[in-house]
């Protein structure tokens, strides 16, 4: 971490912290993986654009990878816009999503599938990182969300934390579920039909939710034990 000129979120700060759930994320970031093997075989696709937390995709990435999956980056392509919109990014956005800790650029992470070619066969389970820009720019991607649509509707672990609940939302699967979310988006939350409930993770079926990023611990285990059901 180096000093910030805007709001951030020091992974420091939270590992550091005396909280059950920073004790949790600290173990989770930080110990060797208890079983290099244990998901060999899984294919996770963790689907997120620029603006993702960095803790959020990071330690999900890193945390599966050292346990054996296979994970992919999957974003939506970068898109010409037209003049009128101002928008402007950098030829590194062809290939990367940029990375945040809050409001402050954190630095750039590969992709490594992009959502026009992807479908829902191709992964085991399928994470939704937050962040506050990532899932509202996400959303908007169709393919993205059809992706979400068909992860949930075959069975297959769903899961999202924090802001993700978004793309959730706008794919239209949380209608009777139970879910959790960052505690600012809750009212998205209920006002797309769900019944929300303030907890580190919530479990309904194969739909996965947390709320923020010292529940992504809970949240990864969660998802294993549905990927591992006899763990």
């Amino acid at each position: 971490m180096t000093p910030s000129p805007v709001p951030s979120i020091s992974t420091e700060l939270l590992t550091s912290a005396d909280g059950e759930l920073n004790c949790e994320l600290r173990d989770f970031l930080f110990d060797p993986p208890s079983d290099p093997t244990l998901l060999a075989g899984k294919r996770i696709a963790i689907c997120c654009t620029n603006g993702v937390e960095e803790v959020e995709i990071v330690g999900a990435q890193r945390w599966l990878a050292e346990h054996g999956a296979t994970v992919h980056v999957v974003s939506p392509r970068i898109g010409e816009f037209h003049p009128t919109l101002g928008l402007r990014f950098p030829p590194m956005a062809a290939t990367h999503v940029l990375a945040i800790r809050l409001m402050e650029n954190a630095g750039w992470i590969q992709i490594d599938r992009y959502t026009d070619e992807v479908q829902a066969t191709d992964y085991d389970a399928v994470i939704l990182p937050g962040g506050c820009w990532n899932p509202d720019a996400l959303r908007m991607d169709e393919p993205a969300r059809a992706l979400v649509r068909a992860m949930h509707e075959s069975g297959k672990p769903t899961c999202a934390i924090c802001h993700g609940q978004w793309v959730m939302v706008s794919a239209g699967i949380l209608k009777g579920k139970r879910a959790t979310a960052v505690w600012n988006i809750h009212v998205d939350l209920a006002n797309a039909g769900a019944t929300v409930l303030d907890e580190p993770c919530v479990v309904d079926g194969n739909l996965i939710t947390a709320r923020f990023p010292y529940d992504l611990p809970r949240m990864v285990q969660a998802l294993v034990r549905q990927l591992l059901p006899t763990t």
